[in-house]
């Protein structure tokens, strides 16, 4: 459909504003500066389009799509997918590989770098680490969250427990792209903008408010967290989910409980395990649920066998859980 070298040809002569393709042509249209409304030196919009008469990537017209941008003073080609048109995509993919072409995101990776620079040197300054020390939250929510964080991070790959959150929400546009790579130094008046912005449409706070509490609140539970104390109980439930968490897509583990003079073998719902929040285990004084039994009969059986005045719903306490297997792995066990 396009090659490196027709593509090159096309990004580097002057007069030349169209490459037919088959079903689609490319149009390279001059950025025009939006404060003077003059030519923007060296730096083209490059569009793809399924019908070019009359389009411009200004326009609203639906078939036009902005897929890079030129910097020709540098030969430097910037660029991003446009997931709707796939068939161009695969031939371009090797073609812009060639060019060395820089993608968009690179672009919207050193915004926010910068946004994270001029953040940490602000969390250095003496009256966040301040507000920091002189917080006094109740630990026992902060405890709860911790847990509910911990046991989550078990069963979801990606889940961070306290950790920063530097994915800002910059919004950049066309333009914002091309002042970028006409001058590097814009990249302190999107940060300005961005800093200085309200971060929500139901409050007055700015992005620069809402970040130095996030890490405000951070900083305070992971001063709390360094500091934790955990029951016996606790341990058991963190080592118990970790534990059954290590077998992948596990649906049904065996446990051996103990309580009194009374032993039996039970299998227990993962789904069921892994869902309960710390919250609900507390409040049930540590026990899970009898709705994790996997069959009825065995709810059944276990209920009347288990239930008492100081467990009137038969659920199942942590420190009851003896062992736990699944098939001829031992995954927990009290010794």
């Amino acid at each position: 459909m396009i090659t490196t070298k027709e593509f090159k040809a096309f990004l580097e002569e002057d007069e030349r504003q169209i490459l037919a393709l088959k079903n689609a042509n490319l149009l390279k249209i001059n950025a025009i500066d939006e404060e003077t409304n003059e030519n923007i030196a060296n730096i083209s919009y490059i569009c793809y389009v399924d019908f070019a008469i009359g389009a411009t990537p200004l326009s609203n017209y639906e078939k036009t799509k902005l897929i890079g941008l030129y910097d020709k003073a540098n030969q430097q080609f910037y660029y991003h997918r446009i997931y709707s048109i796939y068939e161009f995509n695969q031939a371009f993919d090797k073609v812009a590989k060639e060019l060395g072409a820089i993608n968009f995101k690179n672009l919207n990776r050193m915004v926010k770098k910068t946004i994270d620079k001029e953040l940490n040197s602000i969390y250095e300054e003496t009256f966040v680490k301040r507000v920091i020390e002189s917080r006094t939250d109740p630990e026992e929510e902060f405890k709860k969250a911790f847990m509910d964080k911990v046991m989550t991070s078990f069963f979801e790959t990606g889940t961070t427990v306290y950790g920063k959150d530097n994915e800002y929400i910059t919004d950049l546009n066309a333009y914002d792209y091309v002042k970028l790579v006409n001058d590097k130094e814009y990249v302190s008046e999107l940060v300005d903008n961005y800093l200085s912005s309200k971060g929500s449409f139901v409050s007055d706070k700015t992005n620069l408010d809402i970040n130095i509490e996030k890490y405000i609140d951070n900083q305070v539970k992971l001063k709390f967290e360094r500091n934790i104390k955990l029951s016996d109980e606790d341990e058991m439930i963190l080592s118990l989910l970790k534990n059954i968490s290590k077998v992948k897509n596990a649906r049904t583990v065996k446990i051996v409980y103990e309580q009194g003079h009374n032993v039996v073998d039970l299998d227990l719902d993962v789904d069921e395990l892994k869902n309960c929040n710390y919250r609900s285990l507390v409040s049930n004084n540590y026990a899970f649920s009898s709705y994790a039994i996997k069959t009825r009969k065995g709810a059944e059986d276990f209920t009347e066998m288990f239930r008492s005045k100081d467990n009137p719903f038969g659920n199942i306490f942590i420190k009851g859980i003896k062992k736990v297997t699944y098939g001829r792995k031992t995954l927990y066990e009290v010794k």
